[in-house]
């Protein structure tokens, strides 16, 4: 069960909403102003060459080289096309949902008789709290495919395998098992993402590839101004407009004509147009230190994550380098180990109750450190 603290201090406004509010027509606590936070942080992610990265990064050191006990190819579930879920999936998946958002919730077809039958990852965007209780519990998890659109909202009790058969004479049909759920923080009643303090200088990398790429495709940087005299017709018009377009951007014609009458001194009749430049006023000079600072920042985010991991050069590794890359390695492994605790501790909390015997009986859930 999540006890939902009512003492916490209001969270700072700022543009990405991280609002709770109990919500009586849903019958959840909702995350965000639009109940969307996840769905916006995962985008601000993905938009960011440096995000997602070092989402990913965070998420392999996260789940380390694999379990110290021999245990990773043990079957425990099969995934919505019907394809095994192995230990080590899950502990992959686990370790992307804690990257990327801070926790992770993990469904089980828990039996009467407190037996777990399968395990598989719920996405955390579709994920929330239902309301609190008359205790000042939220003691159930609510699941959508799309909480902007959708109303099929599914209820699983949380994790308490001692409790199912009290759940399932509860609810009934309604009874679809149990849901675990593990946090980076608990502060709040939701977790913050890990990116939540850089989520501005993720969509600034963003709106800069944004930029560069209008650049090229309208014109590059100076616009051009072409003032001509009245045409004849409508559809005259219309071609000098086309001859025009097709003459910018990097897949413009190199070459534009236009038809015109000279004089016996070689000068156009009429001056019949005019061209002329407007030049930007944007200096592209600062987006080279913006390029530098804020893919600083976001390695911060990740729990430090030393730039040679990302930044590197492949196929330049000097020996001095090469060490370098071994010790940031070691370094980073340090930053993380922390995290890995939290990955061997749901193991350790869910496996206990596996109908698998090996997995039931395994005291030993370590996780190894990643290797260069």
């Amino acid at each position: 069960m999540k006890l939902v603290n009512k003492e916490i201090e209001p969270r700072i406004e700022v543009k990405l909403n991280k609002n709770i509010k109990d919500d009586v027509s849903s019958g959840i606590m909702t995350y965000g102003e639009k109940n969307d936070y996840p769905d916006v942080i995962e985008k601000l992610i993905y938009g960011s060459q440096t995000g997602k990265s070092a989402a990913n990064l965070l998420s392999k050191f996260i789940a380390g080289d694999g379990f110290v006990q021999p245990v990773g190819n043990i079957e425990i579930g099969k995934d919505i096309r019907g394809k095994k879920i192995t230990v080590d999936k899950l502990r992959q998946q686990i370790s992307e949902s804690l990257a990327f958002f801070g926790g992770v919730y993990i469904h089980s077809n828990v039996s009467i008789d407190g037996v777990c039958n399968d395990f598989k990852i719920l996405n955390f965007k579709n994920c929330r709290f239902s309301r609190m209780d008359d205790t000042g519990y939220c003691s159930r998890v609510a699941y959508n495919d799309n909480w902007l659109k959708s109303k099929e909202t599914v209820f699983f009790n949380t994790f308490n395998p001692e409790m199912a058969k009290e759940n399932i004479k509860k609810y009934g049909q309604e009874y679809k098992g149990q849901v675990y759920f593990q946090f980076l923080n608990d502060t709040y009643l939701y977790p913050l993402s890990p990116f939540d303090s850089v989520y501005l200088d993720m969509d600034t990398e963003n709106q800069i590839q944004i930029f560069k790429n209008r650049e090229i495709r309208n014109g590059f940087t100076d616009k051009i101004v072409m003032v001509v005299e009245k045409m004849n017709s409508d559809e005259e018009a219309k071609e000098m407009v086309d001859k025009c377009k097709s003459f910018v951007g990097a897949d413009g014609e190199k070459l534009l004509l236009f038809e015109a009458e000279f004089d016996e001194t070689g000068n156009i009749r009429g001056n019949n147009f005019k061209v002329e430049k407007i030049a930007t006023n944007i200096n592209d000079k600062l987006f080279e230190n913006w390029e530098v600072s804020i893919p600083n920042s976001i390695r911060k985010a990740a729990y430090g994550l030393p730039a040679v991991l990302i930044d590197y050069q492949q196929g330049t590794l000097s020996a001095a380098s090469g060490e370098m890359l071994t010790q940031a390695v070691s370094v980073y492994n340090a930053y993380t180990r922390d995290l890995r605790k939290k990955v061997e501790e749901t193991f350790a909390e869910i496996m206990k109750y596996s109908k698998n015997e090996t997995l039931k009986t395994n005291i030993d859930w370590s996780l190894k450190e990643v290797q260069l």
